[in-house]
């Protein structure tokens, strides 16, 4: 469970270490916190079979749990039992992230989709059934921009706008309601029953696809669009100081207060408020680290000029 103040908190089955605490105790029934990913402005979650991953603000990608086939992306099957940066991606400006029971797919913010782990069944959508130890990118998509990536068990689904398509590959076992052979090596669209799917075009800059169906068993909702990024934790807005200083002496107070509080006391909102902006934060490393300084500087010009609110922060 990510928290809107910052911090990651697993508990439950820990035998392959997928909780990420640095212990494999076969069952953790109280939340712990993830510490190693302390400070770290997370964007997204996930979890698979028996591995995890995380998604920063700035596409840094985390994973760790078991790895007997490689999802970890990290180039080799040992398994992790802390939180491990997939260096493979580190210039991948990564979007958005989904396990399955033992591969990995992560989306690109450019919408370009890369799968790794267990391949025997298609699910790789890489024409083979190899298990894949690194991020590896799915060649049959390049080019078509996607919006974003599920995984089922052995089954993972892409969804393009452009096209308005849903691209399936993996095992379905007949599940996904069209005829083609179970194991699908390479991505191909869906026939999507005709009550099953709905195109909504709103304001030009969205388009959606709902869909319901089974995938291995499991009920799915997709909710597609093509702004799938996700932040999950509390963080300034453009003009939040602004409104701040302009309502520190009116009901609202309280409620900045409150705010305030939440963001600056937590190591991973403050680094998630002052990311370079323009994409440049996605350039972060070990020798960046992607917060813009000036940006810094200018917000506590700005409160400065009010003693209430910058007496708070």
């Amino acid at each position: 469970s990510m928290c809107e103040g910052g911090e990651l908190f697993t508990w439950g089955q820990n035998a392959h270490g997928q909780l990420g605490v640095g212990s494999q105790t076969t069952l953790i029934p109280q939340p712990q916190l993830v510490t190693r990913l302390k400070g770290i402005a997370l964007a997204q979650i996930a979890a698979g079979g028996a591995h995890s991953a995380a998604v920063s603000l700035s596409g840094a990608v985390y994973t760790w749990g078991k790895n007997n086939f490689g999802q970890l992306g990290l180039g080799d099957t040992e398994g992790r039992d802390c939180p491990s940066n997939v260096a493979a991606l580190e210039h991948w400006k990564a979007a958005f992230i989904c396990c399955g029971a033992n591969h990995t797919a992560v989306l690109s913010k450019e919408g370009v989709v890369c799968t790794f782990g267990a391949g025997g069944d298609g699910q790789l959508g890489h024409n083979s059934t190899r298990n894949e130890l690194k991020p590896r990118i799915v060649a049959e998509l390049w080019g078509a921009r996607a919006s974003q990536v599920v995984c089922g068990r052995q089954r993972t689904l892409v969804y393009v706008p452009s096209l308005d398509k849903v691209y399936s590959f993996g095992s379905d076992e007949g599940q996904l309601g069209d005829e083609r052979r179970p194991n699908q090596l390479i991505p191909l669209p869906i026939n999507l029953p005709v009550k099953a799917a709905k195109s909504c075009y709103g304001n030009g800059r969205c388009r959606c696809l709902q869909s319901v169906f089974t995938c291995n068993l499991v009920n799915i909702f997709m909710h597609f669009t093509q702004d799938t990024y996700l932040n999950g934790i509390a963080t300034l807005t453009g003009k939040e100081a602004d409104a701040w200083i302009s309502n520190s002496n009116s009901q609202h107070w309280e409620s900045i207060k409150k705010t305030i509080r939440l963001i600056f006391s937590s190591e991973a909102c403050i680094n998630g408020s002052f990311l370079e902006g323009r994409d440049k934060h996605f350039r972060t490393s070990k020798d960046l680290s992607g917060v813009s300084m000036s940006k810094v500087q200018r917000f506590y010009e700005k409160i400065s000029k009010k003693p209430k609110v910058f007496q708070e922060v």
